[in-house]
């Protein structure tokens, strides 16, 4: 509800769509990126929304709920231009929503406290208006190339990645936790890393179409070196086109997003 209320009153209040949608998902991508350090690297809570059987997949799905809610709030304080009062009515609204969701039991803290949480968000919507008026009219080279990263990250982890996992088609395997899904999660993380990084050097390089085919051909070596080293699993039969969806979707979210933060800023 929260996520609905914030996306509409963005949508009503913005002159400049497309820059905005960009910028939603940057922001949401940060804090998935935020998320992914408490959650998993620091075990800090878990989410229990109870939508599928595999816990860890489970909370992931809490996970993008969460983020996506705390995203858009945050949006709103730069759109609307809320004054400082705001940022402790919209951390104190979510401390009392985590606080019910732990009660309900569909979320579980372990070292972790809501307060940490109210604390943060502090920081958060001050770091994202900050961040606003930056990539609004920016030309620095290091806040577009990062806005533009996380942008395709928190995209990219919604329809390709989190798609290829529900389907059972790719399933990444680095060895680095015993449980299956947490495992998938934090290697596809890396991975997602370098190749998103490596795609958008491609694609900002402007090189002619045969040698950007190359560094292509060089990508789909490379994913046929980890699948056959086992650290990604693909089904049978349906590694090109895993391989292609990967490369080239990633590359056309990378396109779209790139062509959103272009547009002419508008206050």
């Amino acid at each position: 509800m929260t996520s609905v209320i914030s996306i509409i009153l963005i949508l009503y209040k913005t002159q400049n769509l497309k820059f905005i949608i960009a910028f939603l998902f940057s922001v949401i991508g940060f804090t998935l990126a935020l998320e992914a350090i408490l959650a998993i690297g620091l075990q800090a809570y878990i989410y229990h929304p109870k939508i599928v059987s595999d816990l860890f997949l489970d909370s992931v799905f809490g996970n993008y709920f969460s983020q996506i809610s705390i995203s858009s709030t945050s949006v709103l304080i730069p759109i609307y231009n809320l004054s400082y009062l705001w940022y402790f009515v919209f951390a104190l609204l979510y401390y009392l929503i985590e606080e019910l969701f732990i009660k309900l039991g569909i979320y579980e803290h372990f070292w972790y406290r809501s307060i940490y949480t109210s604390m943060g968000l502090l920081l958060l919507f001050w770091t994202v208006k900050k961040w606003y008026g930056k990539a609004l009219n920016s030309t620095s080279h290091f806040v577009n190339y990062l806005s533009l990263f996380l942008s395709i990250f928190a995209i990219n982890s919604f329809t390709i990645i989190l798609s290829q996992r529900l389907l059972g088609v790719q399933i990444f395997k680095g060895n680095l936790f015993a449980d299956m899904s947490k495992d998938h999660t934090t290697t596809g993380l890396v991975y997602q890393f370098v190749l998103i990084n490596t795609l958008i050097m491609l694609y900002e390089l402007r090189l002619h179409w045969t040698k950007k085919g190359l560094v292509f051909l060089c990508l789909v070596i490379m994913q046929f070196l980890l699948y056959r080293m086992g650290i990604i699993y693909i089904s049978k039969g349906l590694f090109f086109v895993v391989t292609v969806l990967d490369l080239l979707g990633c590359y056309c979210w990378i396109a779209i997003f790139h062509n959103l933060y272009k547009q002419p800023s508008m206050k």
